[in-house]
């Protein structure tokens, strides 16, 4: 009897599980470093926090027609850099070609609609100009060059925000490729440097930098400790996770009492000084909190970065994800923005006091953290636990109803020594009786 024949359907499932097998056998998803923003975080927020504005970097979004209007602008700072370091066009070329593969790799989003030819012309030209703006930024000597690339000085902010775009990035490899090409396989310098030059610590809060002092796993390491956990025991995992958005229809952990509640149990909040807006401390009733300098551009940048963190990084390491949903539960209202201004906590540039606490409510939302683990985890149970003392409840109660005022301060001390003198009288009153008495 002769053998039936495997239906069309079932050799096209067979190709399909094969395919999946092939592309879960070569883990992609650990050479990931440049993601697109997840849906949920998208549909949480104004769509402009994670768009471009004024430059396009990387194939996320070649064809935004107001975008490529920065094109001339790319091809200037390329020439730039061939008559600074002497080398020819085809040098750059064939150096970004040889390393085209492990490029691609970076990019969670299949760009294989990309020649091999538009996509090494996209690294080196997105590449020279980002060098450019680096080299001739204003922190530096060269920035009196910045017109030769950028002829409209006040457009450099646009473009530095649209480079902390989740979306708009290329490869930090290439851009130390081209460093060694401009140096003649020599740099002193790596491109991160640059980077950091540029987007450290003044560019966002005015005091504070955005970078973890702590040494940081291997992404690679988090992500596989990520799924060993997770393989390990999904449900108890899973139900460690919390959202901590604002959706009422949501139970969530609160991590921390908002202002008026702590200054009702007897907490004070004083300004921290650290070169790190998350370095929060607690210790012996005394909440510090390093200052935060608030502007237009402190929302899409501190988005970007939690994005970055949501896709990135194992979920008990997203600091500025921990923060921004730590400073949302200390916040609800204009009336706790405005005792941390008056303490120098959270300053803005912004309308009015609330429209910080719109800012983080909105920044807050979708969010996902560990409640048992994250940054603040422990720093909020001890404040919780601090919270929940009766003593310091009623000595907070005291001394905001009657030492907070002079007059009523005066007035105690009067009935004090009124009822001294009342006590005296009486004492030199009653202890003749008392000496006379058999």
């Amino acid at each position: 009897m002769e053998a039936q024949k495997p239906s069309e359907w079932f050799v096209l499932m067979k190709l399909k599980l094969k395919t999946a097998q092939e592309y879960a056998a070569n883990q992609p998803w650990q050479n990931w470093s440049i993601y697109r923003v997840p849906r949920r975080l998208r549909e949480a927020q104004d769509n402009k926090v994670y768009v471009t504005q004024t430059v396009s970097i990387g194939p996320y979004h070649p064809t935004d027609e107001q975008l490529q209007s920065m094109d001339r602008h790319k091809w200037i700072a390329l020439s730039r850099t061939l008559e600074h370091s002497g080398q020819d066009l085809d040098v750059y070329l064939d150096a970004i070609k040889r390393v085209e593969k492990q490029a691609r790799a970076c990019f969670q989003e299949d760009i294989s609609h990309l020649s091999s030819n538009e996509f090494v012309e996209m690294m080196v030209l997105d590449g020279c100009f980002i060098l450019e703006l680096f080299h001739c930024s204003p922190k530096t000597e060269n920035a009196h060059d910045l017109e030769a690339v950028i002829y409209n000085r006040t457009m450099i902010d646009d473009i530095l925000l649209d480079l902390v775009m989740l979306e708009n990035q290329i490869p930090l490899s290439i851009l130390d490729r081209l460093l060694e090409i401009i140096s003649n396989n020599q740099p002193n310098y790596r491109a991160v440097d640059l980077a950091l030059n540029l987007f450290n610590a003044e560019w966002l809060t005015c005091t504070q930098s955005l970078l973890h002092q702590e040494p940081q796993q291997n992404p690679i390491s988090l992500h596989n400790s990520w799924w060993q956990t997770f393989e390990k025991s999904p449900p108890e995992y899973v139900r460690k996770w919390y959202s901590f958005g604002l959706d009422s229809k949501r139970n969530h952990r609160q991590l921390i009492p908002r202002v008026t509640e702590l200054q009702e149990s007897g907490v004070k909040l004083r300004r921290r000084s650290s070169n790190q807006f998350w370095d929060i401390k607690f210790n012996k009733g005394v909440l510090e909190i390093p200052s935060l300098w608030i502007q237009d551009s402190t929302k899409p940048t501190l988005l970007n970065l939690a994005a970055f963190e949501q896709c990135h990084l194992d979920i008990k390491e997203a600091a500025i994800t921990s923060y921004l949903v730590f400073m949302e539960c200390l916040i609800k209202s204009p009336e706790d923005v405005s005792y941390l201004n008056r303490h120098g906590i959270v300053q803005h540039l912004l309308g009015d006091d609330t429209e910080v606490v719109d800012m983080l409510k909105i920044v807050a939302k979708e969010m996902l953290t560990d409640a048992h683990s994250n940054r603040y985890a422990n720093l909020g149970d001890d404040v919780n636990a601090y919270c929940c003392q009766r003593r310091n409840i009623w000595r907070a109660n005291l001394l905001r109803n009657y030492f907070n005022n002079p007059w009523v301060i005066i007035s105690l001390v009067a009935a004090f020594f009124l009822l001294l003198l009342t006590v005296t009288q009486t004492v030199y009153t009653v202890w003749p009786f008392y000496r006379s008495a058999p």
